[in-house]
């Protein structure tokens, strides 16, 4: 993994146990997007404090206590952590990094464009649509190319 390691924020669904082994994967740097993780309550649905909170602990993990990341190192966070989002739409001011404001931000309009009519995303569609696929996530290390984003 490179110096920032994400989350992002992570990305194998497992059982409840996998979950919380997940959970200590981030903690332990070894980040891969993992949407049952985000479930601290277990009841399949993910609230935008769980979401938000999930968030937090990946900026934590690729920062490292620094204030910004490039763009191209977060990147390849996200390709390792088997994530979907998009390092370039993250850089809201275009100055080739992302502040934690702008990874925050940007995580907040994807939880926003998924919740349901009462304000949660299920773990189900969390991992659908945040999770990259069958990338194994030390590809990216071997060359492989992030999946594009069509975030904005």
């Amino acid at each position: 993994m490179l110096k920032h390691t994400l989350i992002v924020t992570a990305a194998v669904m497992t059982i409840a146990a996998g979950a919380h082994a997940q959970s200590n994967d981030i903690a332990n740097g070894n980040m891969h997007f993992d949407a049952k993780a985000m479930d601290t309550n277990r009841d399949q649905m993910i609230s935008r404090d769980e979401f938000m909170k999930y968030g937090e602990t990946l900026w934590g993990m690729m920062s490292k206590g620094a204030d910004t990341l490039a763009v191209h190192d977060a990147a390849l966070d996200f390709a390792r952590g088997n994530m979907r989002f998009s390092a370039k739409a993250m850089d809201a001011d275009h100055d080739g990094t992302i502040t934690k404001d702008e990874f925050m931000k940007y995580s907040e309009r994807k939880f926003d464009k998924m919740k349901d009519g009462n304000g949660m995303i299920s773990v189900s569609d969390a991992t659908k649509d945040f999770a990259r696929g069958n990338m194994h996530p030390d590809s990216a290390s071997k060359g492989a190319k992030p999946a594009p984003s069509s975030d904005k």
